[in-house]
């Protein structure tokens, strides 16, 4: 009975702190507000804005009334004796309404709102400061500050200090340095370059030699990183796990009980193109293996170690080369922290390469299967390696008030339990630790045979001075809800609300009919993907020298409004410096370029972001994913079938550095135009079905064979040359002009050799 009332204490300081003996005049001022922000998200809905609704209606049941009939409606709820439940059959709409006249009226009017929200707590806090009642005084300030960041008699009942131009407290001070401390060698890592040198055939691996693998080697300072992808890749992976020794030399820096010595790592890692290869090396040292988890490692992870008295090797089979770069940085973050428990080792990898890519691309267990089944778009939404989508996700978390996972759970995690909900809330929760005191983490992690959340709290709680682990979830939430100024200005946050350009709904309109043409399914539009695009337009437009292939897509972060997650966003986005144009030769210019090409005939896009300003264009086509529509495959091929004459050639100078590059290494450094692109796309997150080496593309114009290369294009860092789960065919001279053009595009997979042909007219 002891243990049962503790466990409903402890979730109740979890789960719902704002669940506590309330006066009448709290509960009052609880009902105006929660009617003041349904009144709002009501008018956002009907406006056509339906993510800014559904945050205020959370807000409005985490913050003020969690049995708020109307907002529990509006998400779908059903009440069901004395609780609510979910309606399995309710489905939340996610589309925004282009409309940016709309837009522009919600935020005018969420200035008066937030006005009316403020007044009715600061006239509270002021009656409770009068009764002495210093803690619903500071609570109540602080929710001031939530809504009117500059009112100064909150920041003075709250003993605030200048932070960062703003007011906050000494601990926020410290999140704000660490945060900014850690962007900038986040961002100046990035840019250097660290020594690797091949390695001779003959320094090969015990481990890799009882697999009779092939494999290629090349060493680092601190690394010695061996497999199957071309030797420059194998050079890039070892200096990003350098890069990120320097990062996590940062991010620890001044505190005890991490390991910062590489030679107690496992320091050699393989990293191979087919998972094959790596059940293969994996069986073949089977003896270094648990008995007892051998089965779950070969059918549902692509990643492992291996150690004996031998040596010692990470191998892993990554689905492209950013999963190979996310492999070297995750080693190097779980080695240095020293953490043991699988869900804090996931988080603290998942936190330091969202860092440093904004993407995660390495999972415990392997989600292609989990993105087979996957029954619904929110679901999709958690398997995407997209960081962006992740902060969206971790928002709706910290203002749930139910099915959010405890952090006293995370060291308490099994490998082979690892659910998204944990996987999202142990990056999230982690994420901010590692601004606060990255020490806490290793307190935390700790307490993995404590056996249950209760006992993790309390001894937790009993070794950090009376910091609880309840406390520090409040904090977590405050830090992704921006409860107070200084951590919004950590975010640093677009809002939604104004990334809705004057002529969305043109442009949005244009995009679908064009993909009309080549088959593709209509896609809507969200203000929240626009976000990442206004800041890169507005980013070209203050810096009108950057232009070009290469540096329309990428920022320079020593330039005005350039960051490093506003380069990584701009690798992958769509970009158009000369919108005014007619969008026929736009269009043109689009298929010749083969990632921006995929984002014309994915029949997977069913959401994009979107923002255009004084003829700069710019879109993201890589985080509204989905399913394909019934009857349309994940699979084309282009050019094929009947059609008009396409152009016979496409110049290396417009592809970008990707291409370039490529034809240096084949040999072909001279060539300044090639032939017309021929693409295969599987539109993927995960990355290329198969056997990647074993791509290949047989083109034949009557009966004679064209000499070309193949670009294994869906992990390169430049939208006009690549795209997920995209392969590119290119002739070494241009087409010609009224010929029948063959192509046989072939690969390999477990059940075979998969062949597909294509014939178009020039």
């Amino acid at each position: 009975m002891l243990r049962w009332t503790l466990f409903i204490t402890l979730a109740l300081a979890l789960f719902a702190p704002a669940l506590f003996a309330q006066s009448k005049e709290e509960l009052k001022l609880n009902e105006r507000q929660a009617k003041t922000l349904h009144d709002y998200a009501s008018d956002a809905m009907k406006a056509g804005y339906p993510k800014v609704a559904r945050r205020m209606w959370l807000m409005l049941l985490s913050e003020y009334d969690a049995e708020y009939a109307n907002a529990r409606k509006a998400l779908g709820y059903k009440k069901i004796g004395d609780s609510w439940a979910l309606d399995p059959a309710f489905v939340y709409p996610k589309d925004d309404n282009p409309d940016a006249k709309k837009a522009e009226k919600l935020q005018k009017d969420w200035v008066d709102t937030a006005e009316r929200l403020s007044k009715e707590h600061k006239k509270l806090a002021e009656q409770y400061e009068k009764a002495g009642r210093a803690d619903m005084a500071q609570r109540h300030f602080g929710k001031v500050l939530f809504y009117t960041p500059e009112d100064a008699e909150a920041q003075a009942a709250l003993a605030h200090k200048p932070v960062a131009g703003l007011t906050g407290t000494d601990l926020e001070q410290i999140i704000y340095d660490r945060s900014k401390k850690i962007e900038r060698i986040v961002a100046e890592e990035a840019r250097k370059e660290y020594p690797v040198e091949m390695l001779a055939d003959t320094d090969r691996h015990p481990f890799l030699e009882a697999a009779k693998v092939p494999y290629k080697s090349v060493k680092s300072e601190h690394f010695i990183v061996r497999g199957d992808f071309e030797p420059e890749l194998l050079i890039q992976a070892a200096q990003w796990g350098e890069r990120a020794i320097r990062v996590m030399n940062v991010v620890c820096e001044g505190y005890k009980g991490f390991s910062p010595d590489p030679k107690r790592w496992i320091r050699e890692w393989a990293f191979f193109q087919d998972g094959d290869t790596y059940k293969q090396v994996i069986s073949a040292n089977a003896e270094l293996v648990d008995p007892a988890s051998l089965k779950f490692i070969l059918e549902e992870t692509r990643s492992s170690s291996l150690v004996s008295q031998a040596g010692a090797l990470s191998v892993s089979a990554p689905n492209n080369e950013q999963g190979v770069y996310d492999g070297s940085v995750r080693r190097v973050a779980q080695s240095y922290s020293n953490l043991r428990s699988p869900g804090m080792l996931e988080g603290i990898g998942h936190t330091i390469t969202g860092m440093m890519f904004n993407n995660n691309r390495q999972f415990i267990a392997d989600r292609e299967e989990q993105l087979r089944s996957s029954t619904g778009e929110e679901d999709f939404d958690r398997f995407s390696p997209n960081m962006d989508t992740w902060k969206d996700l971790a928002l709706e978390s910290a203002w749930k008030l139910t099915g959010v996972v405890p952090a006293a759970n995370l060291p308490l995690i099994k490998a082979d339990r690892f659910t998204d909900d944990a996987r999202i809330k142990s990056w999230s929760f982690i994420d901010y630790i590692v601004r606060r005191d990255p020490t806490l983490l290793l307190s935390l992690d700790s307490m993995a045979d404590q056996g249950h959340p209760i006992e993790v709290d309390k001894k937790f709680t009993e070794e950090n001075d009376g910091l609880s682990v309840a406390q520090l979830e409040k904090e977590w939430k405050d830090f992704w809800t921006e409860a107070t100024p200084v951590l919004k200005a950590i975010r640093n946050n677009t809002e939604p609300l104004s990334a809705v350009s004057k002529d969305v709904k043109k442009w949005l309109a244009a995009f679908n009919e064009i993909r009309k043409v080549y088959h593709g399914t209509e896609v809507t539009w969200s203000s929240d993907y626009s976000t990442r695009c206004a800041e890169h337009a507005k980013y070209l437009i203050t810096n009108v020298e950057e232009r070009g292939p290469v540096r329309e897509q990428t920022q320079n972060i020593d330039l005005p409004e350039g960051t490093h997650l506003g380069a990584l966003f701009a690798e992958m986005a769509i970009v158009e410096v000369n919108a005014g144009e007619k969008t026929k030769e736009i269009w043109k210019r689009w298929m010749g370029w083969p990632g921006y090409r995929d984002a014309i005939l994915n029949t997977r896009l069913r959401t994009i972001g979107l923002y255009n300003e004084e003829g700069v264009l710019v879109m993201d086509v890589i985080r509204g994913l989905g399913k394909p529509p019934e009857g349309k495959g994940g699979l084309v091929i282009y050019p094929g079938g009947v059609q008009e004459a396409i152009p016979l050639s496409v110049e290396v100078a417009d592809l970008g550095p990707d291409v370039a590059a490529l034809l240096a290494r084949l040999g072909h450094s001279d060539k300044t135009t090639l032939g017309y692109p021929i693409t295969l796309h599987q539109f993927g997150t995960g990355g290329l079905v198969g056997n990647r080496e074993s791509y290949h593309c047989k083109v034949t114009i009557q009966g004679e064979v064209v000499p070309g290369i193949v670009h294994i294009a869906d992990g390169g860092a430049n939208r006009r040359a690549s795209a997920p789960g995209m392969v590119v065919f290119y002739a070494l001279e241009p087409l010609r002009r009224g010929m029948k053009v063959e192509a046989v595009w072939s690969y390999e997979t477990d059940a075979g050799i998969t062949r597909m042909e294509t014939n178009f007219n020039t």
